[in-house]
């Protein structure tokens, strides 16, 4: 069932309740009002006939004044008279008034079902000969005006309840739309359209939810944009990385390769002409390629996949990283202070991955003479500062290179933040990013494992 005919329904139910009430508080009204009508015409009608026929009045004719007595209450609406002679006769009677809309005959059952009263006239000795004069009350004109208010009463509660239920209605649906609209912008989030916005409310009470959701999307719209462009940096990562690795390969490795294979091709001619003592020197030039070619391999697999570097430590690890470097740009001078606390696995390889790409981009971007490497652990963070005096940026140049981005996604995954920046004066860049400290529980467990090894 829907919130909106869970509303009417209930509201439907308070009404017809109030209408139950109300019908038994007016039927209890009613008869409470019929008899006191009765009672009182009752009380009017004996005082009025027994001063008609006060015995201080000559009465020449006592017959014909009773008959006028009787007739005096033709036309009343309460009350009959009756004149009965001592046998039991009726003399005279008198009439009626009839309801000119009389009530049904159920209803009449229903509210005069008490029998109806009577009172006996006491009549002077002149007139006791003639007989009796008796009143008895009658409610039919008494309930035809009850059943003409009731049914004025009810028509007007029938209006009343209609309006108040089609007021209701009306409220609630328009109450509820604004939640319709919530939702399709809902069910359109769901379907991946970032650009759905909430108009303004009609209602000041859902502003706040209209600026949450609004606020949400533009949130989530950012974000979808974000994750375009890193995408994007990524795959342009990974293509710059093969390319990489290729001209790595072809430089390194392809020259041993042609070497190995020419000295393979003239070992096998000396043996063919039976000069075999001139293979040995070419044998060693093999072995010696080949030892080449074996430590440019493991070289490249560490770049590959640097986390194998980390079961030595993030110190041993950035040690073998520095090592790299030194090989290929000797002339450079690296200075590396790393804490001999120890970190944390998860943030070890991120820490390590900052350092990568810090001395990646500034061997290759910036002709450093010196880089320092820092890693210090402090109570609320781990600082890790990359600094070297090479060119640093120029002033029309980006520091949201791909492989910053990508740095950046890193540390801001775990709640840390990087910083890039030129050195004063413009020689050279500081990185630095600030990883929150290990957890205690992570922390905890290392210390056991520790424990145990």
């Amino acid at each position: 069932m829907s919130i909106q005919s869970r509303l009417v329904l209930s509201m439907t139910l308070v009404l017809l309740l109030s209408l139950l009430v109300g019908s038994a508080l007016t039927y209890e009204h009613v008869l409470d009002k019929i008899r006191t009508e009765m009672q009182a015409a009752l009380s009017v009608g004996v005082h009025t006939a027994g001063n008609a026929v006060d015995d201080r009045e000559e009465a020449i004719d006592p017959a014909k004044r009773l008959r006028l007595v009787v007739d005096d209450f033709t036309g009343d609406r309460h009350l009959r008279a009756t004149l009965r002679a001592s046998d039991g006769r009726i003399l005279a009677q008198s009439k009626l008034l009839r309801p000119e809309d009389p009530a049904p005959d159920w209803f009449y059952r229903l509210v005069a079902a008490a029998p109806p009263l009577q009172a006996d006239l006491d009549l002077p000795a002149a007139f006791r000969s003639v007989g009796t004069v008796a009143l008895e009350s009658d409610a039919h004109n008494e309930v035809a005006e009850a059943w003409s208010d009731l049914r004025l009463l009810l028509t007007i509660m029938v209006v009343f309840f209609s309006m108040v239920l089609g007021l209701v209605f009306w409220t609630i649906r328009g109450a509820l739309q604004p939640l319709r609209v919530v939702c399709s912008a809902l069910l359109g989030i769901g379907e991946g359209d970032y650009k759905t916005r909430i108009r303004p409310m009609p209602y000041r009470e859902l502003e706040p939810l209209r600026h949450g959701f609004n606020g949400m999307a533009a949130r989530l719209e950012e974000m979808s944009a974000q994750n375009r462009v890193l995408h994007e940096q990524i795959l342009s990562l990974q293509e710059e990385e093969r390319a990489e690795l290729a001209r790595d390969l072809h430089d390194e490795v392809a020259p041993f390769l042609f070497a190995v294979g020419a000295d393979a091709a003239m070992i096998r001619q000396f043996l063919q002409t039976g000069a075999g003592g001139r293979a040995g020197p070419r044998a060693d030039a093999i072995s010696e390629a080949v030892r080449h070619m074996q430590k440019h391999l493991r070289n490249v697999l560490r770049r590959l996949a640097p986390d194998a570097l980390l079961d030595l430590g993030l110190a041993g690890a950035i040690d073998n990283l520095v090592a790299f470097w030194k090989a290929r740009r000797p002339e450079v001078r690296f200075n590396v202070e790393v804490t001999e606390n120890q970190v944390d696995a998860p943030l070890d390889s991120i820490a390590f991955r900052v350092i990568q790409e810090s001395l990646s981009n500034a061997i290759r971007h910036g002709d450093p003479s010196t880089v320092d490497v820092s890693v210090a652990m402090a109570e609320s963070h781990i600082l890790i500062t990359v600094e070297d005096d090479g060119s640093g940026f120029p002033d029309d140049r980006s520091t949201n290179g791909f492989g910053l981005a990508g740095m950046r996604e890193r540390v801001r995954a775990v709640g840390g933040a990087v910083s890039v920046r030129n050195r004063p004066g413009g020689r050279g860049v500081i990185v630095e990013a600030e990883l929150p400290p290990p957890s205690r529980e992570r922390a905890i467990e290392r210390d056991k494992a520790g424990g145990l090894t």
